[in-house]
């Protein structure tokens, strides 16, 4: 048998915020033995620990050893002590110098290879909804954003508001204050205009321009909880040219042939290829760094990028699951469009998460 080991942090460590349900912002041992999950605190946290965590059992370094200040791998030697006959199991980020200790002391352990705790990919009723209310907060950003950019005008080829040129960072900063105000941090929004755009996870910087695509990328994560929401619209303030209504079709026509086809059973590479198909049918081919070269999305939840990934991997879609549909197509010349919502897989099909109208032209 197994013990599940984590050292680190609920702020930093998404496990240990599942079982916790709680930030603690110092280092602790947490482990789940024999179907029951326990904490090892100091006694500064343990009396908040013992009303408001998710751990069966709170316990003090006492209750394990009579050293005086025990070190952590004296504390995971007496759990080995007090569970005999099992191995411990590590997450891939467990600290590399405790995993040297471990070592040292002959302490039988295995790292796990795949997901850690498996069970987060499938979502509680009150994760959804943590998860919807995020994008909620999201939506409301974009709101904003949109209204910037409808009342913008236009002065050669760059917006003007308020007689002031119109940036990346404004907007950006614009949207942190509209998700802080919501109870969510947004750090790393993407605001990216013209060949910026050509590039996935360029954050924009500069002057906005007229006629040109505006990929706005929005993924604030709860205070109180958590929880991430993340959406993408992209936006163009003037006149698009042909291609460039043809490109944003295109996009919003594979994220629609995605959402069909998310459906328990089916698996991710199924998914993902018949969106590569689709662009592929309506000209637009892909290499590594143009078209469509990322995958169709992934899991959020605790984190940003979670499992299941929507991509060409094995992964087959269950109930509960929570995913983004992501797709973009990409050219430097051109510059780049995403379209991006949060889905639930339902027992009839995707529950949509995330809400906000796809009028792109203002």
């Amino acid at each position: 048998m197994s013990i599940r080991l984590i050292y680190a942090s609920s702020e930093q460590d998404a496990n240990l915020r599942y079982w916790s349900r709680m930030w603690i912002y110092d280092p602790f041992l947490a482990f789940e033995a024999e179907g029951r999950r326990y904490a090892i605190s100091n006694a500064l946290e343990i009396d908040e620990m013992r009303r408001n965590s998710g751990f069966d059992e709170v316990l003090l370094a006492s209750d394990f050893t009579a050293q005086d200040n025990p070190k952590i791998p004296d504390l995971i030697q007496c759990i080995g002590e007090k569970f005999p006959h099992h191995e411990f199991l590590l997450p891939q980020n467990f600290p590399a110098y405790l995993i040297l200790k471990l070592q040292e002391r002959g302490i039988k352990f295995s790292v796990t290879e795949g997901e850690f705790l498996p069970e987060r990919s499938i979502k509680s009723a009150a994760e959804v909804a943590q998860i919807r209310k995020a994008c909620e907060i999201t939506a409301r950003a974009f709101a904003h954003v949109r209204s910037m950019l409808a009342n913008a005008t236009i002065v050669g080829e760059f917006l003007y508001d308020h007689g002031e040129v119109l940036t990346s960072e404004r907007i950006r900063s614009a949207i942190e204050k509209i998700c802080f105000e919501g109870g969510a941090l947004a750090r790393g929004t993407i605001v990216a205009c013209g060949q910026e755009a050509a590039f996935p996870h360029n954050r924009g910087s500069g002057k906005v321009r007229a006629n040109e695509f505006i990929v706005v990328d929005i993924f604030p994560r709860l205070i109180e909880s958590g929880y991430h929401g993340d959406m993408t619209r992209t936006f163009l303030k003037g006149q698009p040219s042909k291609e460039q209504q043809k490109m944003y079709q295109a996009v919003l026509d594979v994220q629609n042939l995605a959402i069909a086809n998310l459906h328990a059973g089916k698996t991710a590479r199924e998914i993902h290829k018949n969106n590569v198909q689709a662009f592929e049918d309506m000209g637009y081919a892909s290499t590594h760094r143009t078209g469509f070269f990322h995958s169709t999305g992934h899991g959020v939840g605790l984190e940003l990028h979670e499992h299941p990934f929507l991509g060409d991997c094995d992964h087959i879609f269950q109930v509960g699951e929570v995913v983004t549909i992501e797709p973009g197509l990409y050219y430097p010349q051109a510059g780049g469009v995403r379209i991006e919502d949060v889905f639930m897989v339902g027992s009839h099909g995707p529950e949509r998460l995330s809400e906000f109208p796809y009028d792109w032209i203002l």
